[in-house]
């Protein structure tokens, strides 16, 4: 089935009501003493959710962060915190919209044990985003983004080059309840941009990569040298950056966006990376063959399926719209290993 919004074409991405360039409407709001328009951020205490909060908040836009848990959203100038209703249940969404002109859906369920059930992602992860996206039609919202992953149209890894224009085979109730959230946010809100990214790095991440940095942060030599697997990483700054940049476009080419850092790393360059930041020698070894791939099995186990094999992005689309990181990616790499030595989520 075509998703819906490839039927969109590749011209302007526009709401219901028109696009914007909604940084600068902000700032001449405020510089005549107008309403000033805000910009909804759901989950906004998650890993992804509060690095975009962080970023709107430094570019000096109106922020309402709604997050289950209101009291651990970080206080910041211009942003207002408020709860985040239940998405397991039947979400008012109305009261969050109130003189909003973009909302950014970044709040769900991921890196969930195995036990979850997918009727449980799908309410959470799907329902709950499609909900979001008819609520924010009806009150005349602006732009849409909706925080998909890479892992709505592939599996963990890929034999190909991965287009925004793929069609989608996700090969986990994780990735299907994505790309059902894609589907329902697309028909309800005609011109949301959906923003796929890969694995996502930076100070308190989670999931694989949190294993990966402490296995970096071991003493031992490592014998996984030859682990040749290319990742398409994106750090949480460089992902935030993507999102204030979407937000700020009047046009953009493609509803599906695919965003990265840069080159693609083998995990080797990540062991590196993160063992250089503390001025460490790597102690990366190359054994001989199919034994590094048992040495990953043993001592991160998990990681040989995940983040051994190939899985390479393109982002020529956002490219196009003339973003750029704003770091690469052995910044984010040193970030996480710094947290996974210290446990400190903001460095």
């Amino acid at each position: 089935m075509p998703h819906p919004a490839c039927r969109l074409g590749s011209g302007r991405l526009t709401g219901r009501r028109g696009a914007r360039h909604l940084g600068a409407a902000s700032d001449l709001a405020k510089a005549q003493g107008k309403c000033v328009m805000t910009i909804l951020v759901t989950g906004a205490t998650g890993f992804v959710g509060a690095a975009i909060v962080r970023a709107l908040a430094y570019r000096r836009r109106a922020v309402r962060a709604a997050a289950r848990n209101p009291a651990l959203v970080e206080r910041l100038p211009g942003v207002e915190v408020v709860a985040l209703p239940d998405l397991a249940g039947s979400p008012d969404w109305q009261p969050l919209l109130s003189n909003v002109t973009a909302v950014v859906h970044a709040a769900g369920l991921a890196h969930q044990p195995p036990t979850i059930s997918l009727s449980t992602l799908m309410r959470v992860n799907a329902e709950a985003s499609g909900t979001l996206a008819d609520a924010a039609v009806a009150a005349g919202v602006s732009r849409f983004i909706l925080m998909s992953s890479i892992r709505a149209v592939t599996g963990a890894s890929a034999t190909h080059l991965v287009q925004p224009t793929d069609e989608p085979a996700p090969t986990d109730d994780y990735g299907r309840s994505k790309l059902a959230a894609e589907f329902a946010v697309c028909r309800a809100f005609p011109g949301a941009i959906v923003l796929r990214p890969p694995v996502v790095h930076g100070a308190g991440a989670k999931g694989n990569m949190a294993r990966l940095a402490r296995l970096a942060l071991s003493p031992l030599p490592l014998p996984i040298g030859g682990l040749t697997g290319r990742r398409s990483l994106v750090s949480e700054f460089n992902l935030a950056s993507a999102v204030a940049h979407l937000l700020d476009l009047a046009d953009a080419p493609c509803p599906i966006i695919h965003v990265q850092d840069g080159p693609p790393l083998t995990v080797p360059d990540m062991i590196r990376a993160m063992r250089q930041a503390f001025g460490r020698w790597p102690m990366v070894m190359t054994p001989p063959a199919g034994i590094d791939a048992a040495a990953i099995r043993m001592l991160a186990p998990g990681l040989a399926s995940q983040l051994v094999d190939d899985l390479v992005i393109s982002d020529d689309g956002l490219r196009a719209t003339g973003w750029q990181p704003i770091e690469p990616s052995s910044d984010g790499l040193a970030r996480m290993a710094r947290t996974a030595l210290f446990g400190q989520t903001r460095l």
